[in-house]
């Protein structure tokens, strides 16, 4: 081999590096040859495979041109097949005749049948997704990781290690992070060694503060790099989310679906084909492309920019530079609102999350991060040696002097206050259950809870209340309506449609009210269904309408609610989707 081909070896079989370092060519084919071969196999094709089981049963005759005899291959679909094998390190041609490493060559000679060596199956290109959703999901991975990161609780870990399914859906309620987000985020910032478990708790280690401090490239570029080595699939296991079951299929499935889509590939559609792309492995191929998403590897239908510069990076240093035109800072920008609650647009800096964690209490509301001001909030911020004036500074530094008056006065700047000023043609006077009454009329806004006001004069005011059967009394030297109750007026019977109304027993609304108020023209069977699929998490077949009005079949496995949407795994599409309850036209029990 020369030294490309050397390195694409090495970076293929990993393992093979790995303490004592092979410190030549003889060691490194004694390593290349042992056991860890056969995990090396899960890398590639149906036709590598038959191509090897084919050289297995030929021997020492096994040349380019008998193996296409006895596979039915041409040439150049077998040469491509025993490359396949070479580049992985289990086979070697030695003066004409293709070599296998001893345990490969023991497991093929014991397979049953015989494979074709057929070509690649067809497969379109993809369709490629624009900037925005890769920068929408590496951003989406990185504020997730930051959202853990910059948390001041420490995460409970389970003792024979991982984080429990409590902890997870207390982390999830918290940081507004969705389950699989979670596993993920978690499995990587532990792999790239940004958190550590440290008996029961998991806490950051110190690599947290240069990675907090560098570019959202190098962040992004560690996180990925972590993941494309990641032994197993993250989301696939929701046992324990730091799992120390190592299993080298998830990663097989991981290097081959992404190689095989290189060429502007449909990503789905080779996933659709993993029985030829990764047969070894074809089972797991559905989590790969799920998570590679996730991670802004995967944009529409093929690799990203950022998928690229992965495949052909040495290491994390050389993919940071490689996406640093595409992985670009995010603003951070603070607004506070006059309800006290501040939201955060773009990046999280270091600093903003010191001032929010020390000051104010994270919430999440409709799936969004939120800090709460509060009274208390606020004096947990001076006990941690914050002053008025210091906070007020660092809030205003954020906020771009834009702190309203309600937080200054709870930070305990004094003075005039605020005053309102709305223009009236005249004011309403009386009790305030009559004034209530006058409101329900157009034109008249509450001043006082025993005061209406309204931009007409006082003489159509008379005029308008009079109508409506009001005792009114006119003031001129006040320019004010004295208002008494109006009199009774005899009530027309009118007939109307009976609503159906939910149970108003319960505290909270059922999953089967809540899916009977978003669909009303459901039968009750299909909410029923619908419901329990949703509480039970299991499967249901639907008939679904999409925003063209295209109707489809598709049988789904209920995750959760995601604001207004159904989040849901869809079995057709092989990935998580969501759906509008009131989109869905009919419901039957499991699959068609």
């Amino acid at each position: 081999m020369d030294q490309a081909e050397l390195a694409d070896v090495l970076r293929v079989r990993p393992e093979v590096r790995l303490a004592p370092v092979p410190d030549g060519p003889a060691a490194l084919a004694e390593r290349l040859s042992d056991r860890g071969s056969l995990a090396a196999i899960r890398l590639v094709s149906r036709d590598a495979v038959a191509a090897g089981q084919a050289t297995a049963a030929l021997g020492a005759g096994a040349t380019v041109d008998s193996v296409a005899e006895l596979t039915g291959g041409d040439r150049a679909a077998v040469r491509a097949a025993l490359g396949e094998l070479r580049r992985v390190g289990v086979a070697w041609p030695d003066a004409g005749v293709v070599c296998l490493v001893p345990p490969v060559l023991e497991r093929w000679k014991r397979a049953k049948g015989q494979l074709k060596v057929t070509g690649p199956p067809a497969v379109e290109r993809g369709r490629g997704g624009a900037d925005g959703e890769v920068r929408s999901a590496v951003q989406h991975l990185l504020r997730s990781a930051y959202a853990l990161l910059d948390t001041s609780r420490p995460i409970v870990g389970l003792r024979q290690g991982g984080v429990g399914v409590r902890e997870r859906q207390r982390l999830g309620k918290v940081l507004g992070v969705g389950e699989d987000d979670l596993l993920l985020v978690l499995d990587l910032l532990f792999a790239a060694g940004l958190l550590e478990q440290a008996g029961t708790a998991f806490k950051v280690t110190a690599r947290y503060e240069p990675w907090r401090r560098a570019t959202p490239a190098r962040q992004w570029a560690e996180l990925a790099w972590a993941w494309f080595w990641l032994s197993h699939s993250p989301t696939a296991q929701r046992a324990t989310a730091v799992s120390k079951v190592e299993s080298s299929h998830a990663r097989a499935a991981r290097w081959a679906v992404l190689r095989a889509g290189r060429a502007g590939l449909s990503v789905e559609g080779v996933a659709a084909a993993a029985y030829w792309f990764c047969p070894a492995v074809h089972q797991y191929v559905g989590g790969v492309v799920r998570e590679a998403e996730m991670v802004g590897v995967v944009a529409g239908d093929v690799l990203s920019v950022c998928g690229e510069a992965l495949l052909s990076a040495g290491n994390a240093e050389a993919l940071a530079a490689s996406v640093a035109e595409v992985v670009v800072p995010m603003r951070c920008e603070v607004e506070v609102l006059e309800d006290l609650k501040a939201v955060v647009f773009g990046q999280l800096t270091v600093e903003a999350a010191r001032v929010l964690a020390a000051s104010a209490e994270s919430r999440t509301e409709d799936g969004a991060r939120v800090w709460q001001f509060t009274p208390a909030s606020v004096r947990a911020a001076f006990a941690q040696g914050w002053t008025a004036e210091t906070l007020l500074a660092a809030l205003d530094e954020l906020t771009r002097q834009n702190v309203p008056w309600a937080l200054r006065a709870l930070l305990g700047e004094r003075g005039r206050g605020q005053v309102r000023v709305r223009a009236v043609g005249c004011c309403v006077v009386a009790e305030a259950e009559v004034v209530a009454e006058v409101l329900r009329l157009p034109g008249f806004v509450e001043l006082a809870p025993t005061v209406a006001g309204s931009v007409m004069t006082p003489s159509d005011v008379v005029v308008v209340l009079q109508a409506e059967g009001f005792a009114v009394v006119e003031d001129p030297s006040s320019g004010s309506v004295v208002v008494r109750r109006p009199k009774a007026r005899a009530v027309t019977p009118v007939e109307v449609e009976p609503v159906e109304l939910p149970d108003l027993d319960a505290d909270e609304l059922s999953t089967a009210q809540v899916v009977r108020g978003r669909n009303p023209k459901l039968p009750e069977t299909a909410v029923a269904l619908l419901a329990g699929a949703i509480d039970e998490r299991s499967d249901v077949h639907i008939e679904y309408v999409d925003g063209k009005g295209e109707p489809s079949q598709r049988t789904i496995t209920p995750i959760g609610w995601d604001g207004p949407f159904l989040l849901a795994w869809c079995h057709k599409r092989e990935a998580e989707r969501q759906f509008r309850v009131e989109r869905i036209r009919s419901v039957s029990p499991g699959r068609p």
